[in-house]
């Protein structure tokens, strides 16, 4: 099979991947009843157990309603209801933040690139409001694409570069820390109306991500007083500030997932926190023992499709890119690609071996055109 052949075969993979995640989210979540009792309460007011739904946030309708939607959606996995569901939750969310050092850093590369890989606040938006496991599956078949027509080189905008860990710290890993704190913290720690509150804010975090990636490289570019000299060692910052992004996400999701893992082997209660009960889908009835709330078993069976085709998706788009033909031979064999994300994904999960893949990839590629 030849190179361009392999490349649209992959691009199709990734378009029906992004197919079957919008089939098990929303297809799923449609059967069960999820979607029917997420709208009823936005209009009503109420979750279950008579627990009051706040509806307004900025007193802007179109925007307050989706963001209300989104409160619903989380309420119950972020207030300490089921450990199970709480702890699984901080896995996939540390999986999942670590998208945005990803795409930001696409974005970030010289040369022209299609006009939605230079936004990514749009995927950051898509996987908010419909799922990872369609928004990311879309992107990486997009990138691929467009990674496949160039000779991709490392960034060299120093300003882009060193804003992307201030703004995946700010804008990402901090709003996720406070709205999962009652993790340590305990349920009480807390009222409803506040926890909502703190979940209302959180949920623009691709918008928090964007604005504090554009301020910050702003402020750097306003601050160098000669931007034209030293091109080559602003290009070699440039390179460091994004492998040490890469490895700032990698940590990010390493913590997260491992902090899950030893919970789970520590627990005393499997039938709670135990491996099968927290990451195996079963088709619409979702987890055991969480009864018939569907504001619980709805969301989380989402969730766990959601999980599933995130790190599929991702580990092969870091695959691809690690054994694409470039204008370079290829950066690692196939076979040691391999073996390298299944070791990483065993070990310390699939958002920190994608992560690392990533930095160990930005190392390897050429420093500008012709080399």
């Amino acid at each position: 099979m030849t190179a361009g052949k392999m490349t649209l075969t992959t691009i199709l993979a990734f378009r029906l991947l992004a197919i079957a995640g919008a089939v098990l989210l929303w297809g799923v979540s449609l059967a069960n009843g999820t979607v029917k009792a997420l709208i009823l309460a936005v209009w009503h007011g109420e979750l279950s157990n008579g627990i009051s739904l706040r509806r307004s946030y900025t007193g802007f309708a179109p925007v307050d309603l989706p963001i209300a939607l989104l409160v619903a959606f989380f309420f119950y996995g972020t207030n300490s209801t089921d450990e199970g569901y709480q702890l699984f939750l901080i896995d996939a969310y540390s999986t999942l933040q670590s998208a945005f050092v990803w795409l930001y850093v696409e974005a970030a590369r010289p040369g022209g690139k299609p006009y939605w890989i230079s936004r990514p606040v749009a995927f950051g938006l898509l996987w908010q409001c419909l799922g990872g496991a369609i928004s990311l599956p879309l992107y990486y078949a997009m990138h691929l694409r467009w990674a496949a027509s160039i000779n991709v080189v490392r960034v060299r905008n120093r300003e882009q570069a060193a804003a992307i860990p201030w703004s995946f710290t700010l804008g990402a890993v901090v709003p996720a820390v406070v709205g999962m704190s009652t993790t340590w913290f305990g349920a009480g720690s807390r009222t409803d109306a506040a926890h909502q509150l703190i979940l209302g804010l959180w949920q623009p975090d691709p918008l928090w991500v964007a604005a504090i990636q554009a301020g910050i490289s702003s402020a750097i570019a306003a601050a160098q007083r000669h931007p034209r000299k030293n091109r080559k060692r602003q290009a070699s910052n440039a390179c460091c500030w994004v492998r040490f992004s890469y490895l700032l996400a990698a940590t990010s999701s390493a913590l997260g997932h491992l902090y899950v893992v030893y919970r789970i082997l520590t627990s005393n209660d499997r039938a709670v926190v135990g491996f099968v009960r927290m990451y195996v889908p079963f088709l619409f009835t979702g987890p055991s023992g969480v009864g018939d709330d569907v504001f619980v078993y709805g969301p989380w069976l989402f969730l766990q499709y959601d999980l599933i085709i995130i790190s599929l998706s991702s580990l092969s788009w870091a695959y691809c890119l690690l054994t694409a033909r470039g204008n370079r031979s290829r950066i690692m064999r196939p076979g040691l690609a391999l073996l390298a994300l299944s070791a990483g994904t065993i070990t310390v999960g699939p958002g920190a071996t994608v992560s690392l893949a990533l930095c160990y990839r930005e190392g390897k590629l050429a420093d500008k055109l012709g080399e």
